[in-house]
């Protein structure tokens, strides 16, 4: 398996030339970093190796589960892109991904179920965008559980927060009507950054809060829509959040498994056990 490596850049036209480029240039996949100094984008293939299994939270007997079809569904955090540690560079590697970690999870802790967690991330998208495709997402997975990150892509890009939760009900909405089950999560707390060449980008960081307090509003008020507290579970630890103050580490992609996966087994428990 291996990554592409991009340097982050505005102009528009050469980052739609980079594997799996973001679509605007304020995004999580593409840091804003000023004039590239190239005419083309550099990219390097890297070799990457299967990530680890995520740990459990409570060690218990593996008791079944009452779905085993889930969707990943947001932009490159669930992809899975990677920053250096500068935030100079950006690099898409989906098979270190939570989705991926999440499946192996899954799979070794509750055989001999079997178990398919589709990414569905698409990096540079925004909560609109996603209210624009999840329909043809559902119908073409048949998804029991939806897990659903999505909006900071809005907020960077100066969308209100308001605006931002109205387009992530609407997916939640969109999945309720197909009888999907919604596991929503919070935003992990994002960071202020100052680049090698000085230049600053707040990444929404002061309106995370703001907008986790909406995803915890939408959650309460619909049926069998759950709130995953990516918030919560990630803290202040900034080594969990890479150089461009937006993308999580690899240990952060493993936390965010880890957490995915004591909310499915909260939400979707079954009577019985395997052993």
């Amino acid at each position: 398996m291996y990554a592409a490596i991009r340097p982050a850049a505005r102009i528009l036209p050469v980052l739609l030339l980079a594997a799996a480029c973001s679509k605007t240039p304020t995004s999580p996949s593409a840091v804003d970093r000023g004039p590239l100094i190239s005419q083309a984008p550099l990219v390097s293939l890297i070799p990457q190796e299967p990530p680890p299994v995520p740990p459990r939270d409570a060690v218990a007997p593996p008791a079944a589960l009452g779905a085993n079809r889930f969707v990943a569904f947001g932009d490159s955090i669930t992809y899975g892109t990677l920053s250096s540690f500068d935030g100079l560079f950006v690099y898409d590697v989906p098979a270190q991904s939570y989705p991926v970690r999440l499946r192996l999870a899954l799979n070794t802790y509750h055989a001999p179920q079997t178990f398919t967690v589709v990414n569905a991330g698409v990096p540079g998208e925004g909560a609109l965008e996603g209210a624009r495709r999840i329909q043809s997402v559902i119908t073409e997975n048949h998804p029991q559980g939806l897990l659903l990150l999505e909006g900071i892509n809005d907020l960077a890009n100066i969308q209100s927060v308001a605006t931002t939760a109205t387009q992530l009900a609407r997916i939640i909405d969109v999945a309720r009507q197909n009888n999907v089950t919604v596991l929503v999560a919070t935003m992990p707390q994002t960071y202020e950054v100052t680049f090698p060449n000085g230049e600053f980008r707040d990444n929404a960081a002061l309106l995370v809060p703001q907008y986790n307090a909406e995803v915890q509003r939408i959650a309460s008020s619909r049926l069998n829509v759950y709130v995953v507290d990516l918030y919560r579970a990630f803290g202040t630890r900034r080594d969990l959040i890479g150089g461009d103050g937006l993308h999580p580490t690899e240990a952060g992609y493993q936390l965010m498994a880890t957490t995915f996966l004591s909310s499915i087994e909260a939400v979707f428990p079954v009577r019985g056990s395997f052993q």
